[in-house]
Formats: structure tokens, C-alpha cells, sequence
């Protein structure tokens, strides 16, 4: 689905499996945003053609964090030689974590290769930028991407539509979570983009989603 121009979104409707929302960034960037479980690549793919994008269009596979809902996909793409990015404290965390958290949730995990490593500030791509924000409390080295010209971020899992990531997978941390969601509330945002539930439009509906979640930090 088309949300302004250059930005499409992809919730996730399944009721029965965990799955992240998908975001992609079109020219110039050619991103796609969290591919999801690999058993739905080619439901997300169908949907992204529908939107004229196939994946001879894609540029770069970027991770907001490295939890399997998110990053498994990613596997469907490196056939296509398509690199993928995500932080590189996450990249870390990925190698030394991933076993046993993929293992926990009953799932095999398999080396993810990253040819991107992320850093806070910006992301240049050809004569263009996007914004890098490492916002830790859902996993360590999360990141949110902000397209400043779109007034977009792609916020993965730490802040939803009136509700917020969990912080009690191993390296979650609350009172990180609650500070990263405070750093981002300050861009001037028009379109939140988050890993589940649906988006969030408008500046004034997004402004008034963060101060609603801020209103819940009192609960943990």
C-alpha cells in the first residue's frame, strides 16, 4: 500500500503467526525494511508487485533489530545477491544471542550475513541520506530510520499504535525503551511506521500516540 510518495507499507493481517509489518523506501533508495518470516516472502513479494515494485528493484534489505520475525525473510533474498544492513551492536548481539533465541522459539537459526553495518547519524545512499537513530530498550541496537523530506520513520518495535515493544527478551531494557521513545518523539513526524499493529498518519494523530504511550511508562 501505497502511503506518500516513495513509501509503501505492508501490515501484517495474519491472525495465527507472529509476523513483523514490512516497509519499503522507493527511489533513490530501493529499501526494503524488515522482511519478515521467510515463509511469507513471496505473499510480500506479490504485494509489493502489485505496488509496481519486484525485486529486481530492490537495493538493500535493512533490519531494525535482529529477532526472527524480522530478519528470517532476509534469507530469500540473498540468492539475489541483495545486501542487507542492520547496526552493527545488533550484528554483534545477532552472533552471540541468535542460537539460543532462535532455539527458545523453536526455530532453526542459520548465519545471517550483513554487508551493511548500520551506525548512528546518517546513511548515505548515492547523493541522498536517510537519518539513523540507535534506539535501544527492545534490543540493545534497534534502530529507527527517518526519511526527513517524507517526515517518515520506520520505527521497528519500539513504539506501536498506543502501545510499545517488550523489553523482557534477552537485552530489552526498560528504561532504554522509555528514553529512545522520547528521543524519536521529537522528529517531525508524519507518518510512524512501526513493526506491528498498523501505521500511524498524521502529525497530529502521531504526536498524540506518542504522549499517549509516554502516559504508560508509569507501568514499568
Amino acid at each position: 500500500m501505497k502511503v506518500t510518495d516513495g513509501v509503501y507499507s505492508y501490515v501484517w493481517k495474519g491472525v495465527f503467526e507472529n509476523n513483523c509489518n514490512s516497509f519499503y523506501f522507493g527511489e533513490p533508495f530501493n529499501i526494503l525494511f524488515d522482511p519478515g518470516l521467510k515463509n511469507y516472502t513471496d505473499q510480500l513479494l506479490k504485494l509489493m508487485e502489485a505496488d509496481g515494485i519486484d525485486i529486481e528493484t530492490i537495493s538493500y534489505v535493512i533490519n531494525t533489530h535482529s529477532h526472527p520475525d524480522h530478519i528470517e525473510g532476509n534469507l530469500n533474498f540473498t540468492k539475489y545477491d541483495i545486501p542487507a544492513g542492520m547496526h552493527k551492536d545488533e550484528i554483534k548481539f545477532l552472533q552471540e544471542t541468535g542460537p539460543d533465541f532462535f532455539r527458545m522459539l523453536g526455530m532453526d537459526f542459520t548465519e545471517y550475513k550483513y554487508e551493511l553495518e548500520l551506525e548512528e547519524g546518517f546513511l548515505q545512499i548515492g547523493d541522498a541520506e536517510l537519518e539513523v537513530y540507535k534506539t535501544p530498550g527492545h534490543s540493545p541496537a534497534s534502530v529507527c530510520i527517518y526519511w526527513r523530506e517524507k517526515k517518515t520513520l520506520v520505527c521497528g518495535d519500539l513504539i506501536f499504535d498506543r502501545s510499545f515493544g517488550r523489553f523482557d527478551f534477552q537485552g530489552g531494557n526498560a528504561a532504554h525503551l522509555k528514553e529512545s521513545i522520547k528521543i524519536v518523539s521529537q522528529l517531525d513526524i508524519e507518518h510512524l511506521l512501526p513493526g506491528h499493529m498498523g501505521i500511524v498518519s498524521g502529525k497530529e494523530n502521531v504526536q498524540k500516540n506518542f504522549k499517549e504511550v509516554e502516559g504508560y511508562f508509569n507501568l514499568f
